[in-house]
């Protein structure tokens, strides 16, 4: 009998501690968010949104420069400086319609992005991040979460 009692705590003890592993493990990813340099001009990005496998995630957009965090660094760690444009654009709010995007699983939204446009780019190799916020579960009472991805490039 007293064989059986300690069998039966060691086994409560053995769920019980396994079950408190489970809450600490990640859930599988909701989306992702790719970033492909062009071949033919490297500061030409192709971004890509996806829901791999989650509720719809929905998108606020206004436009690819507006909608993205944009960082740009040299291959020392310095920041790349906007070119006028650049700076124009940053200081001017943005004004115009804001509208919502859902992604239900296996879709995907592509934005192309031509850093040149916005950056003073010269011969060199960059990393760049790029950030954007999603809405698991949609964009009206879904959980903000903000998707981040990194790639460099290389200018001849």
């Amino acid at each position: 009998m007293r064989g059986t009692n300690m069998s039966r705590l060691l086994l409560i003890a053995l769920v019980s501690m396994s079950s408190a592993t489970l809450p600490a493990q990640a859930p599988d990813p909701c989306c992702e968010m790719k970033i492909v340099p062009a071949a033919d001009a490297p500061a030409r990005l192709t971004v890509t949104i996806a829901n791999v496998g989650g509720p719809v995630v929905g998108l606020l957009r206004t436009g690819p420069y507006n909608d993205f965090g944009i960082s740009v660094k040299t291959n020392a760690g310095g920041e790349v400086d906007r070119n006028e444009l650049g700076k124009r654009l940053l200081r001017q709010p943005h004004e115009g319609s804001r509208t919502h995007e859902e992604l239900r699983t296996g879709e995907c939204l592509k934005e192309e992005l031509d850093l040149s446009e916005r950056f003073e780019l010269k011969s060199g190799t960059y990393k760049v991040t790029l950030t954007h916020d999603v809405y698991v579960g949609g964009v009206k009472g879904g959980i903000k979460i903000s998707l981040e991805s990194t790639t460099e490039f290389k200018i001849p």
